[in-house]
């Protein structure tokens, strides 16, 4: 092997499985940087993830269950069905929380998209119903340092 081929650096993809409710998502954001985080709706006494939705023509909010993995959202001004596919908007600016790259691998509904700190996302699938989402902790060497730190999972959602 050339120095050249050692200088190069290889890229590596770690995925890591974690149980159910094992996650709280604290510092999820709007693409503009607006905190999702509403302290005034609790749910299982944890701060939710407020959200603006439209359905069937209708506007309302949608406080979601902040533990990943865990689906006790709650709904206000607005009755979602199962099956409907919602659209998702910041509370604050407005903006549109569809990941224009993604749809669901189950339901091939759109995904919603969190931002995390330190570039990581959370991604769930718009279908009530549907339990798809995934997480992409994008500088996993800062997010594991984080992790292994504070010896909680929780020290960097």
């Amino acid at each position: 092997m050339t120095s050249k081929e050692k200088s190069k650096k290889e890229k590596v993809q770690i995925e890591v499985e974690v149980g159910a409710r094992k996650l709280h998502v604290n510092h999820a954001t709007c693409p503009k940087g607006h905190a999702l985080q509403d302290n005034d709706v609790k749910i299982h006494h944890e701060p939710s993830l407020k959200v603006r939705v439209r359905s069937r023509g209708k506007n309302g909010y949608l406080y979601l269950d902040p533990v990943y993995g865990r689906y006790d959202n709650v709904e206000r001004d607005i009755e979602i069905k199962d099956g409907d596919v919602v659209q998702m908007f910041c509370p604050e600016c407005g903006t549109d929380l569809r990941d224009p790259e993604e749809t669901c691998q189950l339901c091939s509904a759109p995904m919603f998209l969190f931002h995390l700190p330190g570039g990581g996302i959370v991604e769930g699938c718009t279908r009530k119903g549907c339990l798809f989402h995934k997480m992409k902790i994008v500088d996993a060497e800062k997010q594991f340092a984080r992790m292994f730190e504070n010896n909680t999972l929780e020290s960097y959602l």
